[in-house]
């Protein structure tokens, strides 16, 4: 991850994008991810924001432990609970998991993990309404989508192993032909390290 965030500083200077320009990441929440981007983002503006989609996935998940009753009684709930954190208000989300009946409650424990869970992330919830109504982005499913094409399209199919190495390795190359960098990588040994598109 050093290395990466070393890269990505490297890249942002060469290509201009730190004059001008907040910064804005978009985290899966885990908080060594939060670490390098403040060591090595810590000299200028920026946010860090909560994934949508990985709320909304461990808030699911969540549920899916702590609830009990009919279907349609724990998919109203969960609805509920989304749409509270679509806009972004997580003390409302608290006080709406702790008026919870009793009746709707299977794992208590996992209720309050949730809540935990929501009050550490709290600095890093948005406003998700609100950026959507404005055309910015919510997630990093573009993010998602390139590790798709890059790695997981390849090389995430039944019966392969890969090396860290050779995992590694295709993945330059594919990266590189995506680019449409593979020849003047083969034949230099170089790519170019220019934003493109």
């Amino acid at each position: 991850m050093k290395n990466a965030f070393i890269r990505l500083v490297a890249f942002l200077f060469e290509n201009h994008l730190l004059e001008g320009y907040r910064l804005v990441f978009f985290t899966d929440g885990a908080s060594v991810i939060r670490d390098y981007i403040e060591k090595y983002f810590g000299f200028r503006q920026h946010s860090i924001i909560l994934d949508w989609l990985h709320l909304e996935k461990k808030c699911n998940e969540f549920l899916s432990m702590c609830l009990k009753g009919s279907k349609e009684d724990k998919a109203e709930i969960k609805q509920h609970l989304v749409s509270i954190l679509w806009t972004g208000r997580i003390d409302k989300a608290i006080k709406y998991l702790e008026s919870l009946k009793p009746a709707n409650i299977k794992n208590a424990n996992k209720v309050t993990e949730l809540k935990e869970y929501l009050n550490r992330k709290s600095p890093n919830v948005t406003c998700y309404a609100l950026h959507r109504e404005l055309n910015l982005r919510i997630s990093s499913n573009r993010v998602e989508k390139a590790n798709d094409i890059v790695v997981a399209t390849r090389q995430k199919h039944n019966g392969m192993s890969w090396s860290k190495s050779g995992s590694g390795a295709l993945a330059i190359i594919t990266a590189t032909r995506i680019n449409g960098e593979l020849e003047n990588w083969m034949a230099t040994g170089e790519v170019e390290f220019k934003m493109v598109g």
